[in-house]
């Protein structure tokens, strides 16, 4: 004799069958559409050498976050230890010299520019951004950064300037443009472009030392060098 299940059990069986071909769908449409921006944007179209791609931003502000908001912001991103990632004063003010600002990469020229794509909610870019900044102050003067925050907030995207102390440029990337433009994988990415607007190299994923970034600095230097000096 066949047993009859419950119709409970079969409700709950069918609703069970439904999930598994909602996850299935699911997971099938990211695929595709993983699939898809590989093809409509292969690592060989990278913006990788040649004349860089021209963008404007308008950078952050260097007034600091307000404390009932930026100490949310700093646990959001980097949990309740988060002072062990940050500066000994993250309230001060970060230095008013690109404050909201208009950069257009085209009206740049005659600077080399270390380009950096990154994000608040980015784990590898923890890693980095010491790096840069401290990278930023030994070259200040030969060399200008400028940092892209990639779909970011704004109170995040700010507090993380105020942890690091970020003493550069830093603007947001509205629309994702200029990552689109540059067909950048992922972030972080780095770009070094030489002082007639060309790119002399790129950095996939955090750059992992200060030796090399010196490299990498110091081949953009000389790459602006020999530019004027065959002009």
């Amino acid at each position: 004799m066949t047993e009859q299940l419950p119709d409970n059990a079969k409700t709950s069986k069918g609703r069970g069958g439904f999930g598994l071909l909602a996850l299935i769908a699911v997971v099938g449409i990211i695929l595709l559409a993983v699939f898809y921006y590989g093809i409509l944007n292969p690592p060989s179209q990278r913006a990788s050498s040649g004349q860089a791609p021209d963008f404007s931003v308008v950078t952050y502000t260097s007034e600091p976050l307000p404390p009932e908001d930026l100490e949310p912001a700093l646990a959001n991103l980097f949990g309740a230890d988060y002072q062990s990632y940050c500066v000994p004063d993250v309230n001060k003010p970060r230095p008013a010299e690109y404050d909201r600002i208009s950069l257009r990469l085209s009206e740049l020229r005659g600077t080399p520019v270390v380009l950096n794509f990154w994000a608040s909610w980015c784990v590898t870019c923890k890693e980095e951004q010491p790096l840069l900044e401290s990278a930023w102050r030994r070259y200040k003067g030969q060399v200008l950064f400028i940092g892209l925050s990639h779909l970011d907030q704004d109170k995040n995207a700010r507090a993380w300037l105020q942890c690091y102390d970020v003493t550069y440029p830093s603007a947001p990337d509205l629309g994702g443009k200029a990552y689109n433009t540059y067909r950048v994988q992922g972030v972080p990415e780095t770009y070094f472009i030489d002082a007639n607007g060309n790119i002399v190299d790129y950095y996939v994923g955090a750059i992992p030392n200060a030796n090399i970034m010196d490299q990498m600095i110091q081949k953009l230097i000389q790459a602006s060098k020999a530019t004027e000096e065959s002009q």
